[in-house]
């Protein structure tokens, strides 16, 4: 299934779901607590039509669920999956809110009920919507350096060439050391996988070329760059770069 196929359908089961869900509860919180059934005399019966809130409240929420269990990224990376989580339990959160402060006529539990859910849904909801937004500044950011610094080489093999002189060899241990920078200081690389690769380079020595790091490390930034553009996830980027470290 085709990636903006998937986020779609994504978006519609869960939204869907999320409808559902606010319908059942609010006519429920509207009812508050009752019973129905039983030998003993009920206090408050449960209107007719209360067993359909309820099944609304459960399809609802399973529809939500599996709307995030849809989306590529579920609700660890910016996607349909956490815009499913913020509308969940922040957009659910403060409808409740605002039921509560709105509506006067609401039997005490269920305004009880509603604000400890409240207080705890928003809290979940923005938590996720704040790592999204910073997951996809470092993206941006990322994927910014990297178009950044391919005009500048390319802009000093062409001064190179009009003055006579070879383009700078990206087999050179300086060339070899400044991507092997730029992959740690955009967070491609962990500190100890930096460390591997440079030992690596450091062994190869003046008169060895180092030709298996020079590869693993253009490897890995092409790596880097797909996953910038978003064409890699995280995962997939994590998984293909520990191939390239260690051959697994």
């Amino acid at each position: 299934m085709k990636t903006v196929v998937r986020e779609i359908a994504s978006l519609v089961l869960g939204l869907t779901g999320i409808v559902l869900a606010g319908i059942g509860m609010n006519q429920v919180l509207d009812i508050g607590s009752c019973a129905s059934g039983g030998p003993y005399v009920i206090e408050r019966p449960c209107p007719e039509g209360s067993d359909a809130l309820f099944w609304f409240m459960v399809i609802g929420f399973l529809m939500w669920v599996m709307g995030i269990l849809v989306s590529k990224g579920f609700f660890m990376e910016p996607g349909a999956g956490q815009v499913l989580w913020m509308a969940g339990f922040a957009g659910g959160g403060v409808a409740l809110l605002i039921k509560v402060l709105t509506q006067s006529s609401m039997p005490p539990d269920a305004r009880l009920g509603a604000s400890i859910v409240a207080a705890v849904f928003i809290p979940m909801g923005l938590a996720v919507g704040v790592v999204g937004i910073v997951q996809l500044v470092r993206r941006r950011r990322g994927g910014g350096a990297n178009r950044s610094r391919r005009p500048a080489g390319g802009a000093q093999a062409g001064n190179a060439r009009r003055q006579g002189r070879p383009a700078e060899d990206a087999h050179s241990p300086w060339a070899r050391r400044k991507a092997l920078n730029d992959l740690r200081s955009t967070g491609a690389l962990t500190r100890e996988e930096f460390d591997m690769l440079k030992d690596d380079l450091a062994d190869a020595g003046p008169d060895r070329p180092g030709g298996s790091t020079t590869d693993r490390v253009a490897l890995i930034r092409q790596l880097a760059e797909r996953r910038a553009s978003g064409v890699l996830s995280s995962e997939e980027f994590e998984a293909r770069k520990r191939s390239v470290m260690f051959g697994d």
